[in-house]
């Protein structure tokens, strides 16, 4: 039969009671008129919000991302010497 012990129950539970009696900020108060005076920000369709950029990859990119890996090797191991 597994033994149970009480004292860490007791101070998880008196630790789980405490966090409960704290006072949090007033938020409200926190917030600038500014943001409070804004315009809703417009809710824009799927359709447009999710249109995906065009893609940054050319022809040229696998010689540029060559060129990137060799320069942050170099800058790697200049920091490990």
């Amino acid at each position: 039969m597994p033994r149970f012990h009480i004292r860490p129950l007791i101070l998880s539970l008196t630790c789980t009671t405490l966090l409960g009696c704290g006072q949090f900020p007033d938020v409200v108060g926190e917030v600038d008129d500014d943001i409070l005076k804004a315009p809703y920000p417009q809710i824009l369709p799927n359709t447009e919000a999710l249109v995906a950029e065009t893609p940054r990859l050319h022809s040229g990119s696998d010689e540029a991302l060559d060129a990137r890996e060799r320069r942050l090797r170099r800058r790697a191991q200049n920091l490990l010497e």
